[in-house]
């Protein structure tokens, strides 16, 4: 009932021309839906690893077409051989609420990689208002009519391949925007969309920018289903504490740089004077800061109620169901209560 709701609500909203967002169309996306794209002498497949209403999970293995003499017969196959070729494979997190990148990992280079709003082709669209192409306004095969003429041509549509195979006659929905102005050749160009009409895949098949020359930014050659995993998940960063703690009148503070999709944290207080260690649970608030920056704040009564004079103690801060992603600082601190 939901899924036809939102259905009757995105037909209702492109009959009258509303704006949509390209994340209103990855309801019914699925882990394993992917599409092989092509452009500046390089092939991207692109697959969905996960989705959630929160976030999505994007695989990208690219190689130069020069380092495939032919394309494969069965991009499963490729895959499940390590992508012959390839020179980049990443995995890309992208926060659906806020649009934008929260993690890109690349496997080719074994490192987690910095990447700008600007440098991911997706994460760009996924923020655009779209709006509906009139097919009057829409690209037409063949050369314009003289001046006066009625037009009588076929509006044009791109080849849609799905799992090896040319489909005849495929129906696209096309969509418009803006793009952003990011610097590069597209900035403040308008740009066309081409969605499968049947939605094999939610994201376009076919991106175009309107430049002095007109330019396809996204050229895709396949698509389909259930692609083969490889790396079943994206590595995640620990966090980091920076500085040593601080303390005040008003308890301690803590300063890390952790990345975003880390929400929630434990804290505990370790106390190493004696051989055998003592761990404690406190309680804390977060403070969140620019970029990847938070403060973990503890009050002088908590303090107070777990901590022993003159003891020795580490921090420890566990993201609330990354386990494994603990952080510890690594000098002792003592601790001496403020006289009143």
């Amino acid at each position: 009932m939901k899924k036809a709701f939102l259905c009757f609500v995105l037909c209702f909203s492109s009959i009258f021309g509303a704006e949509i967002r390209m994340k209103d169309r990855l309801n019914g996306a699925e882990n394993g839906d992917y599409i092989v794209t092509e452009a500046n002498k390089m092939i991207t497949l692109l697959a969905i690893r996960s989705i959630t209403p929160d976030t999505l999970l994007l695989e990208e293995i690219s190689a130069p077409t020069q380092n495939l003499k032919e394309l494969p017969s069965s991009w499963a196959h490729w895959i499940k051989e390590k992508a012959p070729g390839h020179t980049s494979w990443s995995m890309i997190e992208i926060d659906l609420k806020n649009n934008e990148l929260l993690e890109c990992f690349s496997f080719s280079r074994s490192s987690w990689i910095h990447l700008s709003q600007n440098m991911s082709l997706f994460a760009n669209l996924l923020q655009l208002p779209l709006k509906p192409l009139p097919k009057e306004r829409q690209k037409k095969i063949g050369p314009p009519p003289m001046a006066g003429e009625p037009d009588f041509r076929k509006v044009w549509a791109p080849p849609l391949v799905f799992e090896g195979k040319k489909l005849n006659s495929p129906r696209f929905e096309v969509y418009e925007t803006i793009w952003p102005e990011d610097g590069s050749e597209l900035s403040q160009r308008q740009v066309t969309l081409y969605f499968d009409k049947e939605k094999r895949f939610p994201l376009p098949f076919w991106v175009q920018g309107e430049t002095s020359h007109i330019t396809a930014a996204l050229r895709t050659i396949d698509s389909g289903k259930n692609l083969p995993v490889v790396h079943r998940q994206l590595p995640r960063r620990i966090p980091e504490f920076i500085g040593i703690p601080l303390k005040s009148k008003e308890g301690l503070r803590l300063n890390l740089k952790s990345p975003k999709y880390y929400k929630e944290f434990e804290l505990f207080a370790i106390d190493v004077t004696l051989k055998e260690k003592k761990i404690h649970p406190i309680n804390h608030t977060i403070v969140r800061g620019e970029e990847e920056w938070l403060t973990v704040q503890v009050a002088q009564e908590d303090l107070f109620d777990v901590l022993e004079s003159n003891h020795s103690y580490t921090w420890l801060l566990v993201p609330t169901g990354y386990s494994g992603s603990y952080t510890q600082t690594t000098r002792p601190f003592v601790w001496i209560p403020e006289k009143s």
